[in-house]
């Protein structure tokens, strides 16, 4: 596809393109990930949004293939930074970075599998974020109201449950013992990952669970104390998703059909994500972009399970999770510009794998796995050397070779920050 395209109410320069090109390693038959032809419904969107007029069969939205549109608003007049990522089921994931002007932004999707973007201000504070899947027009929100917790609503899932599509739920520092459905469209902020806590008090229950959900955001949480949910806890790759328990979950069975639009999404971005038997768990069809997180002391970081889908994992820091720092099976995954770092195994991927592993920075793990080769793709084992690992600080220090290690354009040629403090989104 071509590259995406962002257009604002002004004037839009470009300063960077593209990040990662088709890394495949076969085994097998490969999945299909294509959309139905025929085009599914899609139902009407929530809390007094509105779908496109230029949706096919006029405002319903009625149909697949419609041109995806991702909307953004900041302040008007405001020159912010717009962060994209765009994948396609036969290209390169491409990773934009732009400026533009507010107060309204759209990035033109095309025929994108998975895409988000990001706004940010002159000091790298997020001002908007947004999701979004194949061909799929999305509601064009109503008010976009914030919803605050607990000054305005008593638990942060009465705010979901009250927010339309395009709403902010902001929920203020402090301890937090919920277990969260999303909905569609609503953006979960924490007033920041060291400050806001989601804890699961060891249970076996989901934090957040995404499941019919698409379009949403997650950003600003610490999510942590995540039991585990039965005897499968070590075989993550070989059991079905839905026998776990994860700080983040979703499974894309609950669609009417999970080629179309009924697939989950989010973006992840900005957040701890701390001592959980599995970080996140995507299962069958359920789609996320994972961005400049940090993963730490779960049993497992990041796990895509019999996916068949897209999945992006980029701008990490993966430390001491016990068996896995990355594992999918079945996936459509992209690896980039990690920092992967004292796990069981950086990545071990099974069955059919399409993506780019790309520009990781690997030190001390137990085993690297069966994909990642250091010398090769721009993947290297070396000491991250992070700003103060005893207080938390992942952040790359004076002399890290993660400052140049992440790898920007289809040939590496620009450089980036590696880790979850790096690139655009890397400010927090």
């Amino acid at each position: 596809m071509a590259f995406a395209e962002l257009t604002a109410m002004n004037t839009i320069s470009r300063f960077g393109v593209l990040c990662a090109t088709m890394w495949i390693m076969a085994c097998g038959t490969e999945v299909s990930t294509g959309g139905d032809p025929k085009g599914p419904s899609i139902p009407e969107p929530p809390g007094g949004a509105s779908w496109p007029d230029d949706a096919p069969g006029g405002t319903d939205g009625s149909a697949q293939g419609a041109p995806s549109a991702l909307r953004l608003r900041v302040p008007g007049g405001e020159r912010v930074t717009v962060d994209s990522l765009v994948v396609t089921s036969d290209a390169p994931a491409v990773l934009d970075v732009e400026s533009a002007t507010g107060p309204i932004i759209t990035l033109a999707t095309g025929d994108a599998a998975l895409a988000s973007a990001v706004a940010l201000d002159e000091g790298g504070e997020v001002l908007d974020a947004s999701t979004g899947t194949a061909g799929c027009s999305l509601p064009i929100p109503g008010e976009e109201r914030v919803l605050v917790v607990p000054d305005a609503y008593p638990s942060i899932q009465a705010a979901i449950d009250a927010a339309a599509y395009g709403d902010t739920v902001f929920v203020q520092p402090g301890e937090y013992h919920e277990h969260l459905r999303l909905r569609s469209g609503v953006k979960l902020v924490g007033a920041g990952a060291t400050t806001t806590v989601l804890d699961g008090q060891g249970l076996s229950e989901n934090l957040i669970d995404y499941t019919g959900a698409q379009n949403a955001v997650v950003r600003g949480f610490r999510l942590r104390n995540v039991g585990s949910a039965g005897d499968c806890s070590r075989d993550v790759l070989n059991c079905s998703g839905d026998w776990y328990s994860a700080a983040v979950y979703a499974d894309g069975h609950s669609g009417d059909n999970w080629e179309d639009c009924a697939r989950p999404s989010l973006l992840l971005t900005q957040n701890i994500i701390e001592g959980n038997e599995v970080g996140v768990m995507l299962y069958f069809h359920a789609l996320a972009v994972i961005r400049n997180n940090v993963f730490i002391g779960n049993g497992h970081g990041f796990v895509g399970s019999h996916l068949q889908d897209h999945a992006v994992v980029a701008q990490n820091v993966f430390y001491e999770n016990r068996d896995h720092a990355i594992a999918a099976g079945a996936a459509e995954l992209d690896v980039l510009n990690n920092v992967i770092v004292a796990n069981g195994a950086a990545l071990e991927q099974e069955h059919v794998q399409r993506g780019r592993v790309r520009c990781n920075v690997l030190f001390g793990n137990e085993r690297l796995g069966n994909v990642i080769v250091p010398g090769q793709d721009g993947n290297i084992e070396a000491d991250p050397i992070f700003a103060d690992l005893l207080a938390g600080d992942f952040h790359p220090g004076a002399g890290s070779p993660a400052l140049t290690a992440g790898c920007l354009g289809e040939d590496g040629a620009e450089r980036v920050a590696a880790g979850a403090h790096g690139g655009a989104l890397g400010a927090w």
